[in-house]
């Protein structure tokens, strides 16, 4: 892992020290303006692989696991990642460099090697790729780029990959999804999207029609994550609409390095007017009225659920306004595409915010933000129904270029077990009141509740081995998290003040449990020696498996700890977290909190 993230170090380096010559390469495969390429292109690229450099080796490290205690007594299991082997990855032409380069780096990241079939209508920023890739001096073979068309992409597809990774349109990852499905290659699609954007009445109303005339407009709408589609709310639809009829006016489009939208291909401008004709057609209305055979930017109102600018995929400069009543019609309104990538809600009210985002069902949202939401290198990126499956960025994109293997290590030397051979009835009724007691079956068991248990678990406990390990008492942490919780929970059990609370290394014991979406709480168990501990926990919100804190020391994660100690300057001290386990299980509840 660190051989390669010293190649990727020097891949990062080399692009920043080429960043200029790189984006005017790719400007002029794409004839975006350079900005775009710079930002766009260059500087999400760089800072993924920044990302990946720092953090592959800690996502990618064993993980231990659970288990019920009772039915594997000296056993352990973990987690590991492994490489698929030769990942395929195919780019698109609209972002030619990001949407090549950051799969590429991620599946190297993951210990894979690497076919990246670029673009036909990029073959400069394919080849200046295949040029970085021989400067850096990466093993021979490790990459080997390629770019062509639909007929390069099925013979290599043909060719058996251990994995594929495609960026492209939906109806082309539908195709790419068939293929692979014929010799179960598993595949990430990362495809087109609708995006809509809500506008509720309380929003700051300068920032919406700016973010969406940027969201709609940049690369002229040649962005996966484009606003496609904005529901306005119906008190404020006439000046917002009004006001983004003057900033779309003022917006240039050309070939000059700094023109806000650069001309589309003739095929792409083809396609372009002939799903906003259909809309006209339909009934729709336009803005601006004059000829738009340019390929300037388009606003459509009036526009018919059936038209095929709504149900078709767009890589245009067209943006489709309607308004709604209240929010129930607005999350309504967003979601009836059968594209889900990203979206965006546009409101002051926070609560309200995180309320619509968690209704839209788009793989990820934005408040009071557009397009930036797929910059962030922490982040998972990817879409939902047409819009594709898998996700990348993040930690799930080094896990979605592996693949995962559990491992059960037992220390057991008995020579029979109660699950093996023969199958007994006394064997079979002993596991039968087990059942029973253990998932709550009324009646008599019930009534003896207290007893019976403890003795068919002593009588079943031959699943151990005499020779085993001490006594050991289980100990379940009961976390109270945050409301906004997301992430890992990690924990780290001491068993004197040395390195509490939060020095891993003098832990007796510390792990990573992932927190569910919209969980409240978190259980974890532990068997431990009786003795005196504290234990000290803490939510794990980018995957660093570190505690964040700013420059004076303040945690910038929530953060908890047993006895749940009062707030002080600096964090608590071993002796008020301590507590003492005897031989009886026992519940300790944790309280996370901002700002210990």
């Amino acid at each position: 892992m660190k051989e390669r993230c010293v190649y990727l170090g020097r891949l990062r380096r080399e692009i920043a020290l080429q960043c200029d010559s790189i984006s005017a390469v790719i400007a002029r495969d794409t004839r975006k303006p350079l900005l775009d390429a710079l930002a766009g292109d260059l500087l999400v690229t760089l800072e993924q692989i920044r990302y990946y450099e720092h953090h592959a080796a800690k996502i990618l490290q064993p993980r231990r696991n659970g288990k019920p205690l009772f039915l594997f007594r000296g056993a352990r299991f973990e987690t590991r990642f492994e490489p698929h082997g030769v990942a395929l990855v195919c780019g698109p032409s609209n972002y030619p460099f990001q949407l090549a380069v950051i799969p590429m780096i991620t599946a190297l990241a993951a210990g894979n090697t690497v076919i990246l079939k670029c673009s036909e209508s990029a073959p400069e920023t394919a080849a200046l790729i295949a040029e970085l890739v021989k400067r850096v001096d990466f093993p021979q073979d490790l990459v080997q780029v390629v770019h062509g068309g639909p007929a390069e992409a099925e013979a290599l597809l043909d060719a058996s990959p251990d994995f594929v990774f495609f960026t492209g349109s939906s109806s082309h990852g539908q195709l790419v999804a068939q293929r692979a499905a014929r010799q179960l290659i598993p595949t990430v699609l990362e495809l087109g999207g609708k995006d809509a954007s809500l506008v509720f009445e309380d929003c700051h109303l300068d920032r919406a029609v700016e973010g969406i005339a940027y969201g709609a407009f940049s690369n002229s709408g040649r962005v996966c994550v484009a606003v496609k589609r904005v529901y306005v709310h119906k008190s404020i639809i006439e000046e917002f609409v009004a006001r983004l009829k003057v900033r779309i006016s003022a917006l240039s489009v050309g070939d000059a390095p700094d023109s806000d939208l650069c001309p589309l291909s003739s095929a792409a401008l083809s396609l372009h007017l002939e799903l906003v004709d259909d809309a006209l057609s339909r009934g729709a209305v336009r803005f601006p009225t004059e000829d738009i055979a340019t390929g300037g930017p388009v606003l459509l109102t009036g526009v018919p659920a059936e038209a095929r600018i709504l149900t078709e995929e767009s890589f245009g400069p067209a943006l489709i306004i309607k308004s709604f009543r209240d929010e129930s019609e607005a999350i309504a309104l967003a979601n009836s595409s059968a594209f889900a990538l990203s979206s965006s809600v546009w409101t002051r009210n926070e609560t309200r915010g995180r309320r619509v985002a968690a209704q839209m069902s788009a793989g990820s949202c934005a408040v009071n933000d557009v397009i930036r939401v797929i910059a962030n290198p922490y982040a998972s990126f990817g879409g939902n129904g047409r819009s594709g499956y898998g996700r990348y960025h993040g930690p799930e994109g080094l896990r979605s270029f592996s693949r995962i293997k559990t491992v059960m290590h037992t220390n057991n030397r008995k020579a029979d077990q109660i699950n093996w051979f023969p199958f007994t009835l006394r064997t079979r009724n002993q596991l039968t009141q087990l059942i029973r007691v253990r998932h709550g079956v009324g009646g008599l068991l019930a009534q003896m509740g207290r007893v019976l248990p403890l003795a068919v678990l002593a009588t079943l406990l031959c699943f151990q081995s005499a020779a085993q390990a001490p006594h050991a008492t289980r100990l379940t942490a009961d976390v109270k998290l945050t409301d906004d919780a997301q992430g890992e929970l990690a924990y780290l059990i001491f068993t004197s003040a040395p390195g509490f609370p939060g020095t891993k290394e003098k832990a007796y014991l510390h792990g990573f449990l992932p927190i569910p979406l919209h969980s409240e709480r978190v259980k974890f168990e532990v068997d431990l020696p009786p003795g005196t501990y504290a234990v000290s926990v803490y939510e794990d919100l980018n995957d660093n498996h570190k505690l964040d804190h700013n420059a004076i020391g303040i945690p910038r994660e929530p953060v908890g700890a047993s006895n749940n100690p009062k707030g002080r300057f600096g964090p608590p001290r071993f002796s008020e977290c301590a507590f003492s386990l005897g031989n009886s299980a026992q519940t300790i509840a944790i309280n996370v909190v901002k700002g210990l």
